[in-house]
């Protein structure tokens, strides 16, 4: 077993992998059933969906692609273009989000809203993920602040060595859960003195806003690439990615009998991300289901998705644009939310955000 990055997987040499557009559909859809009041319908069951799961997917998943592309990149040239990664990445996720602002800045304006300049500076500027009020038309976008600021900064180092960039992210992933765990417990650690509770509460909030997570997946890539974890070709190998997934997905919710904020959460990350490496085998349980062609026509226009989706967000409807449907039946509300959601985000991907992702193919 070689530590050292020699050459790309043969597992990762595709240049396209249908069951992560799969798990992307997942992911969506994870995320807008409960916001649109999907859970509704499963009281009583037993059942619940927590979006941040989904989220939580997407980050790792997120982690695992950008390292795993700029470490190709790496290997292929000999060196990461910092330059044309930015470029791929504001092609990437700036456009769609802008016109989300400025359709917003129309509807704040047509129907007094009443959203603050400051909320659309911070959207605009992808700081959103700071303590900041929270508004609910811009909630979302917290999450495309902490992969702007991951993208601003890890790859930096990545660039400059590959070790030292797995040193530190590794060393991350480990202190700052460990940190916030201990804070949650409410040891005697949070009370060593004021500059050791600010540090606790930092990292505290490192955790549960994303970094940690993204990097999650950002350090399995790497694993990946020094041969210490790689897909599992035996029967049991067949089953373990769809495994680990429904495993991760089960403990990370919150109605869990054993669950725990950070352990779950951190034990879930790592699971999701294992699972990633599994669905790399073609011929996995996980990969086949992922490959389902709905999950990845869904999963190939989930940004869009996710982006427009505040526009309906809510188990009401309490926006000034959905007020025609009050008095409806619960169902007929979120069909139509749902419907009005994937035409606006069919329209965007078609129409606009696939003009941007062709350009950005130029650029490596």
């Amino acid at each position: 077993m070689s530590t050292e990055i020699i050459a790309v997987p043969a597992y990762l040499q595709g240049s396209y992998f249908p069951s992560l557009d799969g798990l992307r559909g997942l992911a969506i859809l994870m995320v807008i059933l409960p916001h649109f009041g999907a859970l509704h319908f499963l009281k009583g069951t037993g059942i619940f969906i927590d979006s941040i799961i989904g989220v939580h997917i997407f980050f790792v998943l997120s982690g695992f692609l950008i390292t795993t592309l700029l470490l190709k990149e790496k290997l292929r040239t000999g060196k990461i273009s910092l330059s044309h990664f930015y470029l791929r990445r504001i092609l990437r996720i700036v456009p769609v989000v802008y016109l989300f602002l400025v359709v917003l800045i129309i509807l704040n304006t047509c129907y007094g809203l009443h959203i603050p300049l400051i909320d659309f500076v911070a959207s605009f500027l992808f700081f959103k993920n700071f303590p900041l009020r929270n508004e609910p038309y811009t909630a979302h976008l917290w999450t495309l602040a902490v992969e702007a600021q991951f993208y601003i900064t890890f790859p930096l180092l990545l660039s400059y060595s590959v070790n030292k960039y797995f040193i530190t992210a590794l060393s991350i992933v480990i202190v700052v859960p460990v940190v916030a765990i201990l804070g949650d417990y409410h040891t005697g650690f949070l009370f060593a003195g004021p500059a050791i509770t600010f540090f606790t509460k930092l990292m505290m909030y490192a955790f549960w806003k994303g970094p940690v997570i993204i990097l999650i997946g950002s350090v399995f890539a790497i694993l990946t690439f020094k041969n210490i974890i790689k897909p599992i070709s035996s029967k049991a190998g067949f089953f373990l990615g769809f495994i680990l997934l429904v495993i991760a997905i089960v403990i990370h919710t919150k109605t869990f009998l054993f669950y725990s904020k950070y352990v779950s959460e951190y034990i879930s990350a790592i699971l999701i991300a294992w699972a990633i490496v599994m669905s790399a085998n073609a011929k996995s349980l996980l990969s086949i289901v992922l490959q389902n062609r709905a999950l990845v026509r869904i999963g190939i226009i989930s940004y869009s998705l996710y982006v427009w989706q505040e526009l309906f967000i809510g188990t009401n409807t309490w926006q000034p644009w959905m007020m025609a449907l009050n008095g409806y039946p619960a169902y007929v509300i979120v069909l139509v939310k749902l419907a009005a959601t994937f035409a606006i985000a069919f329209a965007s991907y078609y129409l606009f955000e696939s003009k941007f992702l062709k350009l950005k193919k130029k650029f490596g």
